[in-house]
């Protein structure tokens, strides 16, 4: 199977984009704001909700507030009104809502991600799943001698654990740099701006079968490229640039993007899935066409699955399947959880309500394409 990673633009976004055999499988978008996942802030605690729900940061000057949830602290403390953090943005708030932040920060490099505030040596869902019980325990033991948490990332591999070494020893001398920049500012600021969105994305979504990661901007692709040359090279033997021009010819982003941009999709029986977005759930019905019940609702399910990935829907999601059977209505559920095996965000399928719905959540790792706002 080919795989291409393209990094380009869509609009006034950057945008990364993953091709299997020229299908669209995954995307992922950064609009032009001033505030972005991963940025670290020095927040200042403004508002603890009762009951320690929660708390109200600022982290800027004007009315700047953000949320964070987890005020009690792993070693005993707890967070107290008025009191200086080093916190990072988790995810970005839609519509009127304030951005999330988070204690459990983390700097992403190609094969280690490090935890400064954690404790544990972690394997990746992917790592587990790719290497065996002896690579697993080699790059265990090549690590366990942090100070500090560390997940390791699907990129590392026995072969590779010194150049992983060496990264580490940089993102510990990054944290350090966020460190001193926080001491030194006197207000609430922003310390660390994370500007990594192309090398996150090629890191993420790369895999055994990608052949090509194609660029469309000079800048980005001469970032991306330096940066994996200090390290082994993989993904810099394997960048090359094209104009914008060129993508859309050979590959036609621009058809399969503008697909997402939609609410109501047909199913090649002759069916059809209609989604809906409220402040509290995501809700998909799906209508009947000329096939069998079983036949529309398997087309259905999976095609619910893919654009869920691709529009990035996360939260509460609630499916109205065609009405079946027990026994058709258990399968569904079975293909549903196949379906998000491979997905990166956390995706938990419940079953079906008392109504009849299938309800699944999926955890939030940026905004959905209907939250941009791309026509």
């Amino acid at each position: 199977m080919s795989t291409k990673l393209i990094v380009t633009n869509y609009k006034n976004f950057k945008c990364g984009v993953k091709l299997n055999e020229g299908e669209l499988v995954n995307i992922r978008f950064q609009p032009n704001e001033d505030v972005q996942i991963g940025d670290i802030y020095k927040v200042k605690i403004t508002e603890i909700l009762p009951n320690d729900s929660g708390a109200f940061v600022s982290y800027g000057n004007g009315d700047q507030r953000g949320f964070f949830k987890r005020i009690n602290f792993p070693n005993g403390d707890k967070a107290h009104e008025g009191q200086s953090l080093l916190l990072q943005v988790r995810s970005i708030g839609s519509k009127d809502k304030v951005h999330l932040f988070t204690n459990n920060v983390i700097l992403t490099g190609k094969f280690i991600n490090l935890l400064p505030y954690g404790d544990e040596i972690i394997l990746s869902r992917r790592t587990r799943k790719n290497l065996d019980t002896n690579q697993q325990d080699k790059i265990m033991d090549a690590l366990s001698e942090s100070e500090v948490g560390l997940i390791a990332r699907h990129n590392l591999i026995p072969e590779n654990i010194e150049i992983a070494q060496s990264e580490l020893n940089d993102l510990n001398n990054q944290w350090k740099e966020i460190e001193l920049n926080a001491k030194e500012l006197n207000d609430e600021g922003l310390v660390f701006q994370n500007t990594y969105f192309d090398q996150n994305f090629v890191c993420d979504y790369s895999d055994k079968n990608t052949d090509q990661i194609i660029f469309s901007d000079n800048d980005r692709y001469e970032r991306v490229k330096n940066w994996d040359e200090k390290l082994d090279s993989t993904f810099a033997n394997l960048c090359e640039e094209m104009s914008n021009e060129q993508i859309e010819e050979v590959f036609n982003l621009g058809e399969k993007i503008d697909y997402l941009i939609g609410h109501n999709y047909d199913l090649p029986s002759g069916g059809n899935i209609m989604i809906g977005k409220t402040d509290a759930l995501t809700a998909i019905d799906v209508n009947t066409g000329s096939a069998k019940r079983f036949d529309t609702n398997r087309e259905a399910i999976q095609l619910i699955s893919k654009l869920i990935k691709l529009k990035n829907i996360s939260g509460k999601v609630v499916i109205d399947p065609v009405a079946s059977d027990q026994n058709t209505l258990r399968k569904l559920v079975g293909m549903l959880k196949n379906e998000f095996r491979d997905d990166l965000s956390i995706t938990n399928v419940y079953g079906y309500t008392r109504g009849g719905l299938l309800e699944l959540s999926r955890s939030r790792n940026d905004r959905s394409i209907d939250e941009l706002n791309l026509q």
